[in-house]
């Protein structure tokens, strides 16, 4: 199983929305709320662990990751370098993850294309403050 994901990640609360896209066309969506303080660039590479591990559940074999977060898909390719040793690390466990599939790319989309997962994470973020 191949699998395309989007997610975006919503500031305020910590919501993450999460599509995930057989080659079949079949969809199974994700809202994710991070019970956590983190900063919105360690909540791009928590959603995209979490997405990584989804696929490794659902025995994909490849997986195109598309998000609106330039910062993670150019560091994740070696495009940017990582400043930060937290961000290090979660690069690292990132590609240590997806040594798991045959295949693994990443890549940035403009958030127009990526609107849904944006909705997705903005109900996550502001729809369980009373839970």
């Amino acid at each position: 199983m191949d699998l395309v994901h989007r997610w975006s990640v919503q500031q305020g609360g910590i919501g993450a929305g999460l599509i995930l896209t057989s080659p079949e066309g079949e969809e199974v969506t994700y809202a994710l709320r991070f019970d956590f303080h983190t900063s919105n660039n360690e909540a791009e590479y928590e959603t995209l662990l979490s997405v990584l591990r989804f696929a490794k559940q659902m025995g994909a074999e490849a997986v195109a990751a598309l998000t609106d977060s330039r910062l993670a898909a150019n560091q994740v390719n070696g495009s940017f370098e990582t400043r930060d040793k937290r961000m290090e690390r979660y690069v690292k466990t990132v590609r240590k993850l997806t040594k798991s599939f045959k295949e693994f790319t990443i890549r940035q989309i403009p958030r127009s294309e990526n609107r849904r997962a944006d909705a997705l994470s903005k109900l996550a973020s502001t729809c369980f403050d009373h839970l």
